[in-house]
């Protein structure tokens, strides 16, 4: 047995057990004003428990390996999310104009999350394959139409959050990948170009207002631009220590909405101060470093890109995320990894964690 969990490295998971006491605990005082107090509570400790399962199966019994060396294992992975992202368009329930689930019998689950894992994946697959001439044509074009078909079926959701987020994460990959700069210019130029036209001759009056009412929450003063406004609030006045747990104003009486979820950082930091920022902030550097420091010592392409792949998917994430609740980024509706209220990006992200610890066992053998 103590071999067993010698195998699970402290310093990778500690930062993520730190996290899921402060969002448990945060989510046990906004439970607690419900018509059934502390549902939500009980469900996202059962998911804490769940996932951490996961994770230790993963780790312990799962060869990341395969990803590496066994193509059909990776395409087959971003086929069937493919398909699932297809699914929810077709079947998935609309939820605040939004078709992002799949609804199971005792379960819900957003597809948009596994896609995320999957591209990553297969981007690290790809690019440790073709590093060398990563720069040509077609191999930059075979990733942008992976990653496009991603993007454009999470914009038909619409999920312009998870749109722009895949694009951002190739981009990443392309620079950490070893593309170089001048390359990485020309293509974002063409880039550029070609969203120009777009919008000129191809999208249709409802989809240039969705993407400029994502850009300018303010175009929706009841919706997103209340949310921000209320979530800048509850920050403002927050001071040093916070209002307390279970004390917060704006949270407890319902001013500000989707504290659970998109705007957990703002009914944290309303409650907890900036004290528990700063606090959150080192965890999560504490958790950044230990990926990256994994991926460093890994000792082939294609474990060094998917570590960094997954850190930029946190980075990006929780930068989309903080952007939205401080008011100087769009609202995406992007989760706070292992913070926010759900299940579906709690399990991918323990998922991930899995993968790297398995990487860092087989290379200490």
């Amino acid at each position: 047995m103590n071999k067993t969990w010698k195998q699970i490295s402290f310093s990778l998971i500690a930062p993520v057990i730190l996290l899921a006491l402060f969002s448990l605990l945060t989510l046990y005082s906004l439970s607690l004003q419900d018509r059934d107090p502390l549902q939500i509570f009980k469900k996202q400790a059962f998911w804490f428990i769940f996932c951490f399962a996961v994770f230790y199966i993963i780790a312990r019994f799962f060869d990341y390996r395969i990803l590496n060396t066994q193509n059909f294992f990776v395409i087959g992975l971003y086929l069937f999310t493919l398909i699932l992202l297809i699914l929810v368009l077709l079947i998935g329930p609309n939820i605040k104009g939004t078709s992002g689930w799949l609804n199971f019998k005792f379960f819900s689950f957003q597809p948009i999350e596994l896609a995320k894992l999957a591209l990553v994946i297969l981007l690290a697959r790809y690019f440790a394959t073709w590093h060398i001439e990563i720069w040509r044509p077609r191999r930059l074009l075979a990733t942008a139409v992976y990653t496009g078909l991603y993007a454009f079926l999470a914009f038909l959701q619409p999920d312009m959050g998870s749109a722009v987020f895949f694009v951002l994460i190739w981009l990443g990959m392309l620079l950490v990948s070893g593309l170089k700069f001048k390359h990485f210019v020309i293509l974002l130029i063409i880039f550029v170009i070609l969203s120009l036209v777009s919008w000129q001759y191809f999208l249709k009056p409802y989809q240039k207002e969705r993407i400029l009412t994502f850009l300018n929450p303010d175009r929706d003063p009841l919706g997103s631009g209340y949310s921000v406004s209320q979530a800048k609030i509850a920050i403002g006045s927050a001071g040093l220590f916070g209002k307390g747990l279970g004390q917060g104003l704006l949270t407890q009486l319902r001013f500000l909405p989707e504290a659970k979820t998109d705007f957990f950082f703002a009914a944290f930091v309303e409650e907890w101060g900036v004290v528990g920022a700063l606090t959150l902030f080192l965890i999560y550097g504490w958790l950044f470093f230990q990926i990256y420091h994994i991926g460093l010592k890994s000792e082939n392409n294609f474990s060094r890109l998917f570590c960094f792949g997954y850190l930029l998917i946190l980075i990006v994430q929780i930068f989309l995320n903080l952007g939205a609740n401080l008011g100087f980024l769009p609202v995406t509706g992007l989760p706070l990894p292992f913070l926010s209220y759900g299940g579906s990006n709690l399990l991918i992200n323990f998922i991930a964690l899995g993968i790297i610890q398995n990487i860092k066992n087989v290379h200490q053998k």
